[in-house]
């Protein structure tokens, strides 16, 4: 579930992202982009001063950020309204496989196929036996990756490089990065360093031109 964030914060936040809520009321602004679909609806809830307020999930700030740029950019509501539509989509997709019982099925299944292979092997349908042209391959002693943790990030504007936290890495564990934007002027990126029970850090070859978001997993 996304952590949410009380309005106030969150308009806090975005201008200080550099969001122009322009010279009117920044609520009236969230209202008319929850109404024409750029924004989810407010969920209402006991604050931490103990009133109830609105409350936005805290990925909100990210899609404010993308809006202004667009807007910045004179791009038509149209436009606006296909890329966050697409963006959602690609959430969604990311959302359904970073369930854990995703995993454990992806788990259970690669489970079966090595015991299926092991079991093919023995009744002689398929070799797996050491040849002149085969490599050996010994399923008996390979381990099934196990998926610790997933999520996503972002390199600031002007950086190349960005720490994830993450408490459940250790000096064995293995880290994999994918961006889901584009990192221009930046060619290439790599997991540079492991922090044991403190996270990680990503590197670019270059600095990026914009706020790049990118996922990220984490196995042994």
């Amino acid at each position: 579930m996304s952590s949410l964030i009380e309005v106030d914060k969150l308009i806090r936040m975005a201008k200080k992202e550099g969001v122009d809520f322009g010279k009117g009321d920044p609520y009236n602004r969230l209202r008319y982009y929850t109404k024409i679909g750029w924004l989810p609806h407010m969920e209402r809830k006991m604050s931490d001063d103990g009133e109830v307020k609105g409350h936005y999930p805290a990925w909100v700030l990210e899609r404010l950020v993308l809006i202004d740029k667009l807007k910045r950019q004179d791009a038509s509501n149209e436009y606006v309204t296909s890329k966050i539509n697409t963006r959602n989509k690609l959430y969604g997709l990311y959302a359904k496989f970073n369930t854990q019982d995703f995993r454990n099925k992806l788990i259970s299944y690669a489970t079966v196929l090595i015991v299926l292979l092991i079991l093919l092997t023995e009744l002689d349908i398929i070799s797996l036996s050491k040849s002149k042209n085969k490599p050996v391959i010994n399923y008996s002693e390979s381990l099934t990756p196990q998926l610790i943790d997933s999520g996503t990030s972002f390199v600031p504007v002007g950086k190349n490089r960005v720490f994830v936290k993450n408490s459940q890495i250790t000096a064995g564990s293995k880290v994999y990065v994918t961006f889901n934007q584009n990192f221009s002027p930046a060619t290439r990126f790599w997991v540079s360093k492991l922090e044991p029970q403190s996270g990680f850090y990503v590197d670019l070859d270059a600095p990026v031109f914009d706020n790049v978001e990118f996922s990220w997993w984490i196995s042994y």
